[in-house]
């Protein structure tokens, strides 16, 4: 049977995705294993391991590798927006009730910390490390990705560039989904993670610092695509109720890729020729991969199968829990580490690192530890409240939960079993017809003969 085609442009009266759960339990640990990753890096305060015992020239390669969460997150993100964009669009209101979700949920806490970091604590006397030479208006606009290769030491917060790349994606991304298909959808993710290699190859030719070709978001655009492309392909799989992939199989393909990344990147360097070039895309392509294997999870939990102990610990409370309070995590890890971390250190050893690896892992833990906590008070105290003022601005409002709670059940007509199974049938052939998305995902790019009328 040949895959079906796919509407190209058009945007009216398409059905929501069905067979997508709101909430996918393995994601959160995927978020919170990007953010212990990126503590394990931003965090080290381990000496150069020269001379040193293999087991501490290990563990210090392993705290550098951390920068790939970063990727994941970019990854996740993509399929995150994208899917939720696939679902809503076309309904009434729905780039605006976008746009309010957005922002409701990242800028209410950059705000307060931008305002805490760089106006209250200054007039206090206290000042970040590496003052910048440039407006802190780049950081309030979300454009810091495009300054901080040129500021001495990445700035005051170097780390809010990917930041501020996600929030360039979130405004562009939707503009160009109004009015796509799965199809041209599926597209345009192809044309843009075959050309964001070939735009760092070309700003490397050009002369422009590593730094910038990290950070600049043609740069990254790979992983956000690979992100969205997932998010094709995980809509056709929920239309068709079925796919050819088992989760084992893109564990293993996972696996092969980091192996892969790991070969050409000369052990997954965060610069470099070779890895910016063609690592940064095969980096991508692994964390697709773990993705896909994760949604694939939830869902042979969904139906209640028995999962594996790699799939009971990524749905675990610990890594769920650095995933839920993952943004504030990520937003003050890098203060805390410059203004409380390191002065604490500089007194106790008399350097910014140490020889000891007792002493490196003593401090990830208690400055880690930390950072959890300002999570916890920031999910508590800013974004869960912030959240909760979606249901005054949406087109659509969330009901609260005691309203769900005390809401009468919707009278369905009697139908006897096979009256139901005629309905249910008619219903989802309808819907297929009008929202074709095909279970394999070269299947795209093929069209069909269209489905005759009966």
């Amino acid at each position: 049977m040949k895959p079906t085609a796919l509407p190209s442009t058009s945007n009216a009266a398409r059905p929501a995705l069905g067979g997508l759960p709101e909430h996918l339990p393995s994601l959160d640990g995927l978020r919170g294993l990007a953010i212990v990753l990126v503590l394990l890096h931003n965090l080290d305060v381990l000496a150069p391991a020269v001379d040193r015992p293999l087991a501490v020239a290990l563990l210090k390669e392993t705290l550098y590798v951390g920068w790939i969460g970063v990727q994941l997150f970019f990854v996740l993100s993509g399929y995150l927006i994208t899917r939720g964009l696939l679902a809503s669009r076309g309904q009434p209101g729905w780039m605006r009730d976008f746009l309010v979700k957005r922002g409701l949920r990242i800028l209410p806490l950059y705000w307060i910390a931008l305002l805490l970091l760089t106006v209250v604590l200054p007039l206090l006397g206290v000042t970040l490390p590496h003052p910048s030479h440039f407006s802190t208006a780049w950081l309030w606009l979300h454009l810091s990705n495009w300054t901080t290769p040129f500021e001495p030491g990445g700035g005051p917060l170097p780390h809010v560039w990917s930041l501020s790349v996600e929030e360039q994606f979130y405004l562009l991304w939707p503009l160009l989904l109004w009015r796509m298909g799965l199809r041209d959808v599926w597209l345009l993710c192809l044309v843009l993670i075959a050309a964001s290699p070939l735009a760092r190859l070309l700003m490397l030719n050009l002369g422009l610092p590593q730094e910038a070709v990290y950070t600049f978001t043609v740069s990254r655009i790979d992983a956000l695509a690979a992100g969205a492309a997932l998010a094709v392909w995980d809509a056709g799989r929920a239309l068709h109720g079925a796919t050819r992939w088992r989760s084992a199989h893109l564990l293993r393909l996972a696996i092969v890729l980091l192996l892969l990344t790991a070969a050409f990147s000369g052990g997954f360097r965060r610069l470099g020729d070779a890895a910016q070039i063609g690592g940064y895309t095969l980096l991508t392509l692994s964390c697709t991969a773990i993705i896909a294997w994760a949604i694939l999870v939830d869902r042979a939990h969904a139906r209640g199968a028995l999962q594996g102990g790699a799939s009971r610990w990524l749905r675990g409370r610990v890594l769920a829990s650095f995933g839920r309070y993952s943004y504030a995590i990520y937003l003050f890890h890098k203060p805390v580490h410059d203004l409380i971390g390191l002065p604490l250190l500089r007194q106790l050893t008399g350097s910014d690192s140490s020889a000891d690896p007792a002493v490196a892992l003593l401090y990830l833990l208690a400055s880690g530890t930390l950072c959890w906590a300002i999570g916890w008070l920031s999910w508590r105290l800013i974004e869960r409240p912030a959240l909760a003022l979606r249901r005054h601005w949406l087109s659509r409002p969330v009901p609260a939960p005691a309203q769900i709670a005390q809401a009468p059940a919707p009278a369905a007509p009697p139908l006897d079993r096979a009256t139901s199974a005629v309905a249910r049938g008619r219903a989802d052939a309808a819907r297929r017809r009008d929202f074709r998305a095909p279970a394999r995902p070269w299947g795209i790019l093929t069209r069909a003969r269209p489905v005759r009328s009966r």
